[in-house]
């Protein structure tokens, strides 16, 4: 029996999909059913469940529609906590019936930032962060004063901070569209952070300190390793995004929830709460010490120092992580940009960034300029700076990824007039001999470097008429870990007459520059900071020649000519015959 073959022009009909499609239109009825008539509020349980349905699509439906359900009774204070509620009041009953659903309606929003699809995360910051807007103006109009609903924003940083799928979409909206702008999202995500991170450390913040133990709080321990990672990650991951903080008080002027004194009347901050935490005693802390006539206590939002404060607890904070070696590196490379000039106490990371000066290799590399920054602008004592700075000197410096920026900041570090000849001569002595066994783009920072130290040293030039001519009689102590003693003043740079029979044209010309008088200016370092054999090979085959390079007549016969012709010598006169025993030849 033959077989019927399907007409091309019919379409399959998903099933899913349309169940799909019906899911999404009985969400449309039952959010128009809820809007119309108090009787249909049960309609919210089944949307709620909705909110957890395999569907992207139906997720997204539903919880937008809920967000269009509840959002008008934000405004009308309906989700309110009564204070005194009983058991024969119907209205009071209603509304905390709708508060505990309200409740697992942010629950689930902030579960699904986790989720791993970004089409969902997206939206369910943007419905969050609408609804700490909504409620912020709630409370505001409430108390007769600025408030900021932390208490559904401290549950949303929570979740951020938590989230196994952060993907780029949701990291890029938090941080461009919110935390880098507005002023408020900022200095609470700050203040907030500080908190979860260190309740998972078991830590306890100052204000945790003064007041006595709560139920809570006994319960605190150490979090797993794999949660200290994953908020560690997180948590750097948007504060390196971090560019730009407010360096005076007229900047304080985006917020998400409101200006908290528009009219700049300098009301006073009673730091009273009407938040919808279940704990309605529980008061915002106060974080602000108006030191003006007045006396007036205001908003901690409007106060640089506090904003100086939350950020620097929050570095604190995360500094108490354990730290992977990515990480490590990322945060020295910002340290002295982004972080040292926005603390009010820069101090505070004086043990941090000692420990990673000296830890050795490349975590050093990295935290001489933060360390450098404490010493010149902060006046930290640390005596045994330069002779580290020296022992950093080693072969694998010269091919290590961060080697142009370490050399650009030795240069400023021996800038310097008033540091011993001694010293210099030591600096300048290493880094010749380290030229000896660089690779080429090494050697060409070295050379300048070396040059600009001997102009702005002129102590040192007598290095260049030293006697010595070979490391056999050269009084120069490269084993010795103290400048001051490796008796280098005494020298010579005979090293950089060997480079200047450097193989590479490069090298072997910069060289020379110290065979002549004087008399050219120091050079831009940052010029010769970007070298590699690919650019030195480029500017090679970029040349302009004079003429047609010259070439053999005759073909070669091998790549060693000479050698092949002594091999076929050495052949014939093996294959000939002896004199005197031709008979026997076969």
């Amino acid at each position: 029996m033959a077989v019927a073959k399907r007409n091309r022009s019919e379409t399959k009909v998903d099933p899913s999909a349309k169940n799909i499609k019906d899911a999404v239109e009985q969400i449309r009825l039952l959010e128009r059913q809820v809007a119309e008539s108090k009787t249909h509020f049960n309609n919210i349980v089944t949307l709620i469940q909705f909110c957890e349905d395999d569907s992207s699509k139906v997720i997204h439906a539903a919880m937008h529609a809920l967000f269009r359900v509840f959002s008008p009774m934000l405004s009308r204070g309906e989700l309110q906590k009564p204070k005194k509620a009983t058991a024969e009041d119907k209205k009071a009953t209603v509304t905390l019936w709708l508060r505990e659903n309200y409740v697992k309606y942010l629950n689930r929003m902030c579960a699904i930032l986790d989720l791993p699809e970004a089409g969902l995360q997206v939206p369910a910051l943007k419905i969050l962060l609408d609804i700490v807007k909504l409620e912020s103006a709630h409370l505001s109009t409430l108390s007769g004063a600025h408030h900021f609903a932390n208490d559904l924003y401290l549950n949303i940083v929570d979740a951020l901070l938590n989230c196994n799928n952060m993907s780029a979409p949701l990291l890029g909206e938090f941080t461009q569209k919110y935390f880098g702008f507005y002023d408020d999202l900022r200095f609470y995500f700050l203040k907030n952070a500080a908190q979860i991170i260190n309740a998972a450390l078991g830590s306890k913040s100052k204000k945790d300190n003064k007041a006595p133990l709560n139920k809570k709080q006994k319960t605190i321990a150490h979090a797993p390793p794999a949660k200290l990672a994953l908020i560690l990650e997180n948590a750097f991951a948007i504060m390196e995004t971090l560019k730009s903080m407010p360096t005076e008080a007229k900047e304080l002027d985006e917020f998400w929830t409101g200006n908290p004194d528009p009219n700049n009347e300098k009301k006073e901050y009673t730091g009273e709460s009407f938040g919808f935490s279940e704990d309605e005693d529980d008061a915002v802390e106060d974080l602000t010490k108006d030191t003006s006539a007045a006396h007036v206590k205001r908003h901690p939002l409007l106060t640089l120092f506090n904003h100086k404060r939350v950020f620097s607890d929050c570095w604190t904070a995360l500094l108490k992580l354990p730290f992977t070696t990515v990480i490590y590196k990322k945060t020295l490379l910002i340290v002295h940009k982004r972080i040292i000039p926005h603390l009010p106490q820069p101090t505070v990371l004086m043990d941090f960034l000692t420990d990673s000066y000296n830890a050795g290799g490349a975590i050093s590399l990295l935290a001489l300029k933060g360390l450098f920054v404490l010493i010149t602008e902060h006046n930290l004592d640390y005596p045994d700076f330069f002779q580290k700075l020296y022992m950093l000197f080693d072969r694998n410096l010269m091919h290590v990824k961060y080697r142009a920026r370490f050399f650009s900041q030795v240069d400023i570090f021996l800038s310097s007039p008033l540091l011993p000849a001694q010293l210099v001569a030591a600096f300048i002595k290493r880094m010749s001999r380290l030229g000896l066994s660089s690779p080429p783009a090494s050697i060409v920072i070295i050379i300048p470097l070396i040059y600009n130290l001997l102009k702005r040293h002129p102590t040192c030039m007598q290095l260049i008429h030293g006697k010595a001519d070979s490391e056999k009689n050269d009084s120069y102590d490269a084993l010795e870990d103290d400048p001051m003693k490796s008796n280098a003043l005494q020298s010579s740079l005979w090293e950089l007459q060997t480079l200047q029979n450097h193989v590479a044209p490069n090298v072997a010309t910069l060289a020379k520059i110290f065979n002549e008088q004087f008399t050219k200016p120091s050079y831009n370092l940052e010029d010769f900071l970007d070298h590699t054999y690919a650019t030195m090979f480029q500017n090679e085959i970029s040349k302009k020649r004079k003429g047609e390079a010259a070439i053999a007549v005759d073909p070669p016969k091998g790549l060693f000519v000479a050698a092949v012709e002594e091999t076929a010598e050495e052949e014939a006169e093996q294959d000939a015959v002896v004199p005197g025993w031709e008979s026997w030849s076969f």
